[in-house]
């Protein structure tokens, strides 16, 4: 049988009058103190019922002498976690919300507890804090387990279906535009501009969302986008991204490495040309794709960033291997091969083509003394075999493919 004269029981009926309107001082406060949780009406409700209940059963708990620890979290209020995890609603502002219920409930119940006047108020009041304490620690760790479990199954249905609406956007023939972008949160009626974002397997995978979320962030500042980017992982480590950008939009891409290497970001990242619309949508990630794949190939050496302007010719050639392969080793000769030498050779005669056969110029470029570059050209030259003459496209197309797939365009790399 409860003792009624107990004084932790004579504390809840005291403040059990003045219960409703601490509840809705409660509510306001916490919307007022805690900006993640202003919410729309629906949800605003939700707010109010859990912190309802969760008042209730913390003066439920104090009137009739239960153990905290065995206490279950109201139904409102797990629902109430849930619902955040879904609007993406930071999980911290939700243990600040039950800091700020638990410091304002204990505060009202010690005061009522200094109005009893009774010689035993000391260890009254700490009977309230401690009780309260281990009520909203119990209940703090199941809204929490409530939260992680709703928000880690959320985002896993949430990307199966963003993944199914893009693969839409590129694929269908007639997709249904106005139920995609509802879905995606994302206008498909501005110009874009696609990118691929990937981390070398050597990068511990345990960071992948917070290396992609921070380059993200940093790419839609430098690029100018307008509004939010759609990104979509293709996997763990490699993400699409679709950004609004301006209709004239130009790519710094120069500017876009020295931001990552800034950052020390180990992501890569292939850019496509910004285009309109929803062919603007598939073309401009089509291009990113190609860059990706040429990126890839070219391995560590490939830049941080690359455009798909600035590789479009070998990019677009680069699909069959076999052929290209055999392309470059009857173009090239004995310059197709001699592993870092034949590497150096092949770059320097490149470059000495791209400065229209000015040997100052690439030696400015390469940052190497005039007479190397005369030395590594006419090496080069020796080992192409043939004058510089009228298969001079051929050329400088087998040195660019050289540049970009050297693992599999040298006699032995295939």
């Amino acid at each position: 049988m409860i003792d009624t004269t107990d004084a932790v029981i004579l504390v809840s009926q005291a403040v059990l009058p003045a219960r409703d309107q601490f509840i809705a001082d409660l509510v306001a406060a916490t919307k007022a103190e805690i900006n993640a949780l202003e919410h729309d009406e629906r949800l605003s409700g939700l707010l109010e019922a859990s912190i309802s209940e969760n008042i209730v059963a913390a003066l439920n708990v104090l009137s009739n002498k239960i153990d905290p620890s065995t206490v279950d979290a109201p139904l409102s209020a797990m629902s109430y976690a849930r619902r955040l995890a879904q609007r993406d609603v930071p999980l911290v502002a939700l243990l600040r919300a039950y800091r700020l219920g638990q410091a304002r409930f204990v505060n009202l119940c010690l005061e009522a507890a200094v109005r009893l006047g009774r010689d035993d108020t000391s260890q009254t009041m700490i009977d309230l804090v401690n009780i309260t304490a281990t009520y909203v620690d119990r209940l703090s760790e199941q809204v929490t387990l409530a939260y992680e479990i709703e928000r880690e199954r959320w985002i896993q249905d949430r990307g199966v279906m963003r993944r199914h609406w893009v693969t839409q956007l590129l694929t269908a023939p007639s997709p249904d535009v106005p139920r995609a972008e509802a879905a995606l949160d994302y206008r498909i009626g501005v110009t874009h501009l696609g990118v691929e974002a990937w981390i070398d397997q050597s990068v511990d995978s345990s960071d992948m969302a917070n290396l992609f979320t921070a380059t993200i962030s940093r790419l839609q500042k430098t690029l100018g986008a307008r509004g939010r980017p759609l990104a979509v992982p293709t996997d763990e480590r490699d993400m699409q991204v679709w950004f609004p950008v301006p209709a004239d939009h130009r790519t710094d891409t120069a500017l876009i490495r020295e931001e990552l290497r800034a950052a020390e970001l180990p992501v890569r990242v292939a850019l496509g040309h910004a285009q309109p619309g929803l062919d603007g949508f598939r073309r401009t990630m089509r291009g990113a794709s190609r860059a990706k794949k040429l990126s890839v190939s070219a391995g560590p050496s490939a830049p941080l960033a690359l455009e798909f302007a600035e590789v479009a010719p070998v990019a677009l050639l680069a699909d069959d291997q076999t052929e290209l392969a055999d392309f470059v080793t009857r173009t090239l000769g004995r310059l197709a091969g001699g592993g870092t030498r034949g590497e150096w050779l092949r770059a320097t005669l490149l470059a000495f083509l791209r400065n229209n056969r000015s040997y100052a110029d690439t030696a400015e470029e390469l940052q190497v003394h005039r007479n190397t570059v005369q030395y590594r050209v006419n090496q080069a030259l020796e080992e192409y075999g043939k004058p510089l003459g009228p298969d001079l496209l051929h050329l400088w197309l087998a040195l660019e493919l050289t540049r970009w797939r050297p693992a599999d365009m040298s006699p032995g790399g295939r």
